[in-house]
């Protein structure tokens, strides 16, 4: 009877060995894995960030971020997190002369093994981001530049609402920690409204190429992204590398 069991015995106890190292291995795990910036200008540079997260027993190591193509950027702020821990990865896509509707899905590659997860980005780069339907935003391209004392620490543009019906519209998406969006909550059928971007007062002695978005609460969900660039110079003093070029 003894040797009829033990078999079964083992093979148990080999197995549970196996689920208690799976679930104490380190794991990867994104409350957010894709995000759509909608409309966006050609040759200008937008961002957003995911968030990674670490679960198990054991630190996750993210040995490389994989891009997918010289026109995306994926910088992270670390490269090995503890249990519960959690690191911002930035995607960072030059939109360069794209036309149309474009995606790109960097990997990360963990030390959890295969099969790597990705984070998905995509975008409607459009070469007349002044005809745009139903809102044209101007300018399209945000640069609140600084090459002399006075400081340049908010910038107006306006969004023209070109559609027959009044639209509801929220920023969704922003860095934040370096400038704040001041926007209308509705804008009127064919009616012009102006919004309002504002360094944070840590942000204005740096210089970064960033970008916002906005959501229509229409039943599209139509999305339209506006980059933000900033060079800060004083007299007498080199310009100061943008934050994406540093990184």
């Amino acid at each position: 009877m003894i040797r009829r069991v033990l078999p079964f015995v083992c093979t148990a106890l080999f197995l549970f060995t196996l689920t208690g190292a799976a679930a104490g291995a380190p794991r990867l795990v994104l409350d957010e894995s894709e995000f759509d910036f909608g409309f966006v200008p050609q040759n200008s540079k937008i961002t957003h960030s995911f968030w990674v997260k670490s679960q198990g027993d054991d630190s996750l190591k993210i040995l490389r971020v994989v891009p997918g193509c010289g026109c995306t950027k994926a910088p992270l702020e670390r490269d090995e997190l503890a249990p519960g821990d959690s690191t911002r990865l930035e995607i960072i896509f030059s939109t360069n002369r794209y036309r149309n509707r474009v995606s790109k899905s960097p990997r990360i590659e963990t030390n959890e093994g295969p099969p790597h997860k990705s984070v998905r980005i995509a975008a409607q780069v459009v070469a007349r981001p002044d005809e745009t339907f139903p809102l044209v935003i101007k300018p399209y391209k945000l640069d609140l530049s600084q090459f002399g004392e006075k400081v340049r620490d908010k910038m107006k543009f306006s969004i023209t609402n070109v559609s027959d019906v009044d639209l509801r519209i929220k920023l969704i998406d922003q860095p934040d920690d370096l400038f704040e969006i001041d926007l209308p909550a509705k804008i009127g059928a064919a009616s012009e409204a102006n919004g309002t971007l504002t360094l944070n007062p840590a942000a204005v002695e740096s210089s970064f190429e960033k970008s916002f978005t906005i959501e229509i609460e229409d039943q599209n969900r139509t999305r339209f992204t506006v980059p933000v660039k900033r060079s800060f110079h004083k007299p007498g003093q080199p310009a100061t590398a943008s934050a994406s070029t540093r990184k």
